[in-house]
């Protein structure tokens, strides 16, 4: 089976900061890899984060593998677009091969999908089972239809069988990261995912449509094996868990810890994760502090009680804010995102969300715009209003697209409420970070230390030396400067609007 990473546009999605955002390892295809593999299947990945897909190079991956053929592509909405080019690719230069597609966006919307007749199969939800049934009744030419989990055309008529029993983590096979050395100096191998899903149904996240409201975590002594495969073999100092809430089941996280001290990796590497603010505590912040842990990354959303409410996070803004003064009262950096242009929000709110990042001193904080991902209520508020602009192949869904457009272009936004226009709430959330994540602390912070939070910005190794690095974050500076003359032109010519 050839599993493939279809290219999601990184430069467009990022714009000038894809230079020093780190390109992740994709993490679902290398658990369904290593899945295959361990039940004795041949796998071969093709990530085009890595090497653009084409006939030349379909044919050097199946190369010794027995037909039919089959391709398996996960893609979430960013990358739906290229996944169908790839589809027809595929189905062009081998016919009677099997093209399945997995991932966020064709279980969302397996219909949809299936609309393409070059996809056989959408596989729904966590696919490691239902992938390695299907490669069995494929490879054998038999029926598999009765396969719980998957959607397909049968008789001109799409059908949705029942979704399938999410796999067994305790039976779950090491991550395979042995897969990805090959790219090992583009790719970043330091992370970890302790654990999947989430017990909340927050209206911006589409997580539930893969794992529903269910949370289980990889056993303690695997996610131990993983540490030491990282720091001793990879020679990685940085490692984050890239869990949804690391801090979800404290017992488990403090017992973690005490095994990671056992172990001395505080001594070797440094850590991050993600938590939500009622999660912690001065006996588990301590256990972290302890186990190496440098950074946490709050998802802070909002700054209005009212607006906490609407989108269903089941936490108050207050219980936010006093578990980051904990945090930083512990020592953590502490990174945090807010969400403008919600339903309903007002010009004020956003407002708002800009002074509660200044009075909580985050180390560093990004101001996204409300993307309406489907599987997501704001997906159904969007449709709803009639305020749902995805754009072509869905190409307008970029929670950063107002952060890294180009000055001199406005990119349309996925969604904007009925209280706002597009222009006002595209200025706000330029301006918000603009101000916040360009003061000459913030940029000396990044430059000094040169590795941010895990997943935003990684600046190269003695970068200072490299007259190319210097040649482009000149070009990078005069970008930035042209939004804030951007922005100070707005400002200064709304007065004259009115």
């Amino acid at each position: 089976m050839i599993l493939i990473n279809p290219d999601y546009n990184r430069k467009q999605k990022l714009g000038g900061f894809s230079r020093y955002v780190p390109v992740s390892v994709p993490i679902g295809i290398g658990y369904l890899a290593g899945y295959l593999i361990e039940h004795g299947k041949t796998v071969r990945i093709l990530d085009e984060e890595m090497v653009c897909v084409s006939d030349e190079m379909l044919g050097k991956y199946v190369k010794g593998l027995e037909q039919p053929y089959i391709f398996g592509l996960s893609c979430l909405t960013a990358g739906i677009g290229r996944a169908h080019e790839l589809a027809h690719i595929i189905k062009t230069k081998y016919p009677d091969g099997k093209v399945i597609l997995g991932g966020m966006h064709p279980t969302v919307l397996p219909e949809e999908v299936l609309r393409d007749r070059n996809i056989d199969i959408v596989v729904c939800g966590e696919g490691e089972e239902i992938l390695n049934l299907l490669y069995e009744r494929i490879k054998n030419n038999e029926d598999y239809s009765s396969i719980k989990g998957i959607s397909f055309r049968k008789d001109g008529f799409i059908v949705n069988n029942e979704r399938a029993q999410l796999p067994d983590l305790e039976k779950m096979p090491k991550f395979p990261y042995y897969l990805f050395e090959q790219y090992s100096d583009r790719y970043e191998l330091g992370f970890i995912a302790s654990s999947r899903g989430c017990p909340y149904n927050c209206m911006f996240c589409s997580q539930r449509s893969i794992s529903g409201r269910k949370y289980r975590f990889f056993p303690s002594e695997l996610v131990i094996q993983y540490i030491e495969e990282l720091i001793y073999k990879y020679n990685r100092p940085y490692i984050t868990f890239v869990d949804d809430s690391f801090l979800m089941n404290k017992k488990r996280i403090m017992h973690l810890c005490e095994m990671m001290v056992q172990k001395d990796f505080h001594k070797k590497a440094i850590f991050d994760c993600q938590a939500r603010g009622d999660t912690v505590s001065e006996q588990v912040l301590q256990s972290l502090r302890e186990a190496g842990f440098r950074t946490i990354h709050f998802g802070i959303e909002t700054a209005s009680e009212r607006l906490m409410k609407l989108i269903d996070k089941r936490e108050t803004v207050q219980q936010v804010i006093e578990g980051v003064k904990l945090a930083k009262r512990f020592g953590f950096q502490v990174s945090g995102t807010f969400i403008l242009g919600l339903p309903t929000e007002t010009k004020e709110e956003r407002k708002a969300a800009y002074r509660l990042a200044k009075e909580l001193a985050l180390d560093y904080v990004r101001f996204n715009n409300a993307t309406p991902y489907p599987g997501t209520k704001l997906y159904e508020i969007a449709k709803e209003e009639n305020r749902l602009n995805p754009g072509n192949n869905w190409e307008n869904l970029n929670a950063c697209g107002t952060l890294v457009e180009s000055p001199f272009k406005e990119t349309p936004l996925a969604y904007v409420p009925l209280t706002a226009s597009q222009k006002e709430l595209s200025h706000d959330i330029l301006k918000y970070n603009l101000l916040y994540s360009f003061r000459p602390q913030s940029i000396f912070k990044i430059l000094k230390e040169r590795i941010g939070p895990a997943g935003w910005l990684t600046l190269p190794e003695r970068w200072y030396l490299n007259p190319e690095e210097w040649s482009y974050l000149i070009k990078f500076g005069f970008r930035i400067l042209c939004s804030f003359t951007k922005l100070f032109l707005y400002e200064a010519m709304r007065p004259l609007k009115r």
